[in-house]
């Protein structure tokens, strides 16, 4: 069994549950760094909201009582719209996560974590469109939350889509609700068990949160308390055009979603196993999830970093589903790039300099350089999105781009 936490999970790949080394010593910065995320690629500016959401019909199976979880919405906004930006990290989380990276040497006094903003302004009317915008939900990594991922879902949103992210609460290292009330999360120790009720809770949060945004495309607030939509929201959503996008475990809630839901129209894995479970070295059995043993008769695109692919035998789950797979199925390898070049990371690291200790960002995104690893991947999830839910026609998971060499398909 394996006990996961901040300090072990950063560098649990996964493909692997894997204890990260020792964190070198913070180096001395006089002046804290400053850094914003980068800007947007599309035609439309971006919105955006939080929802605190509160699912009275489920038991939160961590600990009871009503499930409730946080939201994070990007949408499309007038070209003339202005506001605040958002931050990057709700202030609630500002300390624990200066003291997470503390723990990878990252100096609490050597970045203005508080400081960093993203381009999407807080609460701005959503730009109209006749047919209502395509909706994608994005799952996190095992225990990370959905502000580490916010330069690829703001960006996904500037090119015409709704965009609802989640933070898994319990399971996630810490969720920020209203109020500035923090909710830390538990020690997960892994059993066929466990893993099974963390993906279970998974598509469960996924399910009701589209089941919330189709309460709120008829202009009812789905949140708890007496929050408002932002103006132009009602009938402003196309939900028979919904996709899912997922990161390492949030990969596999994405496919594992789309077996139990048919609502869900496409969906896209960035280097998430399609197991419950993940053998040796954690001594585990074994466990697909019933997307890898059936497939699906939807779109899915797996995204793997390093050796990871459907070839390569390290990890079951992926030739098991590819050969399991119905639907349209595509793979793009990214030889140079670790399992967090699809994150956050990518794009916060470098601007921090020598704030941060020698040789981690490559060990956290690769050795690709990181603007690359930015741009090619919202390249590769704006295309996929483009093609399976607004049908436009692209040749980029056949013949790969050169603007983005790095990604390369997979035969």
């Amino acid at each position: 069994m394996a006990l996961l936490s901040p300090a072990l999970s950063l560098f649990a790949a996964g493909p692997a549950l894997a204890a990260s080394p020792p964190a070198p010593a913070a180096p001395q910065i006089a002046t804290p760094k400053r850094f914003d995320l980068p800007p947007t690629t599309g035609p439309y500016k971006v919105g955006t909201f939080t929802l605190h959401i509160v699912d009275r019909a489920r038991t939160d199976r961590f600990v009871g009582g009503p499930r409730e979880y946080m939201v994070t919405v990007s949408y499309p906004v007038a070209p003339h719209a202005r506001g605040a930006r958002a931050p990057w990290l709700e202030p609630a989380l500002v300390p624990e996560w200066s003291a997470t990276a503390a723990g990878y040497g990252i100096a609490p006094e050597a970045v203005d974590w508080a400081g960093a903003r993203r381009p999407a302004i807080q609460g701005a009317p959503l730009l109209r469109n006749p047919r209502g915008w395509p909706v994608v939900l994005f799952s996190p990594g095992l225990q990370y939350f959905r502000e580490l991922y916010s330069s690829l879902t703001d960006d996904l949103a500037s090119h015409g889509y709704v965009v609802a992210s989640m933070t898994h609460t319990h399971e996630a290292f810490y969720a920020a609700f209203p109020g500035g009330r923090v909710v830390r999360g538990q020690d997960l120790v892994e059993t066929v068990e466990s893993t099974q009720m963390w993906l279970d809770t998974r598509v469960g949060d996924s399910r009701h949160l589209l089941d919330a945004l189709a309460l709120s495309n008829r202009g009812f607030y789905p949140g708890a308390g007496h929050g408002r939509l932002p103006p132009g929201w009602r009938g402003g959503l196309d939900l028979s055009r919904v996709g899912f996008l997922g990161h390492s475990y949030g990969g596999t809630t994405a496919a594992e979603t789309m077996f139990f839901d048919r609502r869900f129209d496409a969906g896209l894995d960035y280097d998430g196993r399609l197991s419950t479970t993940y053998g040796p070295p954690q001594d585990l059995p074994y466990g697909p999830t019933l997307a890898a043993r059936f497939g699906l008769d939807r779109p899915f695109l797996l995204v793997g970093a390093g050796v990871h692919s459907h070839l390569d035998p390290h990890d079951p789950s992926w030739p098991q589903f590819w050969a399991s797979q119905r639907g349209w199925k595509r793979e793009v390898n990214v030889a140079r790039g670790e399992h967090f070049t699809f994150s956050d990371f990518s794009a916060v690291l470098p601007a921090l300099g020598d704030a941060v200790p020698p040789g981690f960002g490559v060990a956290v995104y690769g050795t690709l350089p990181p603007a690359a690893a930015v741009a090619g991947m919202r390249e590769h999830t704006r295309a996929f999105f483009d093609l399976h839910l607004q049908r436009r026609p692209t040749a980029l998971f056949d013949r790969g781009s050169p603007a983005s060499p790095d990604f390369r398909p997979v035969p």
